[in-house]
């Protein structure tokens, strides 16, 4: 039975887990047809004479064993991964104003070569987008937890724009285009990409709610195709 923080974890982030069930059956299949494997090949190193073949049988195991640990370090990083996307997801749901506001101004202190005066916001189709951008399921969750805020975001920055600075949505978004550039300049590329800028987006700050402020913010610039190609 779904507890209540399951039902409002799956409401914020927006699709069900099913890829990550899905990885997770994958993985203990995988495991499973391993350790088989792995009997059968020192069952026949019991009874087997001939050096040769023991020399294959020994490589065979430990090639096994190998692939066996990495499988298990596969399902403990998924069991991590589901512990943090339910911390930002849940986190997300209460962000609010004042820490975006912190935020934004962390990140309109960087230092940046050239401002972008363009001020018109398209969005795009994320799927589409993240098929151009190598992007893969392994950041959906994070896309779809932080384009849960988007409109939030918009509304943050156009009053910040009308109330303090009028070039707050030009400064944020060279900001952030700055770093994208000087990040694809160093050959990183889909995922990293986007968990980089995400570091970035968030100050490098290791606390949960800078961090869900600054992948909110950042969502909202890659829903306007202002980061990553659109």
């Amino acid at each position: 039975m779904a507890t209540l923080e399951n039902k409002v974890y799956e409401k914020q982030v927006g699709y069900s887990v099913d890829w990550r069930q899905q990885r997770k059956h994958d993985l203990e299949h995988r495991m499973l047809s391993i350790i088989t494997l792995l009997g059968e090949c020192e069952q026949k190193l019991t009874y087997e004479e001939d050096p040769q073949t023991i020399g294959k049988l020994n490589n065979q195991i430990a090639n096994l064993k190998k692939q066996k640990d990495e499988c298990q370090s596969d399902l403990v990083s998924l069991d991590q991964g589901q512990g943090v996307q339910r911390s930002l997801a849940l986190t997300m749901a209460n962000i609010t104003f004042e820490d975006m506001n912190f935020v934004i101004a962390a990140l309109l202190r960087q230092r940046i070569v050239t401002i972008d005066s363009q001020d018109n916001f398209r969005t795009t189709d994320p799927e589409r987008k993240m098929s151009k951008n190598g992007l893969t399921h392994n950041v959906r969750w994070l896309l779809d937890t932080g384009l849960a805020k988007a409109n939030e975001v918009r509304h943050l920055i156009e009053n910040n724009a009308k109330i303090n600075f009028p070039d707050v949505p030009e400064r944020l978004k060279a900001t952030l285009n700055a770093e994208y550039l000087k990040l694809m300049e160093e050959g990183i590329r889909g995922d990293d990409l986007f968990m980089r800028l995400h570091e970035f987006s968030s100050c490098q700050n290791s606390d949960i709610r800078w961090q869900t402020a600054g992948l909110a913010i950042l969502c909202y610039f890659f829903e306007t195709c202002d980061v990553f190609e659109p």
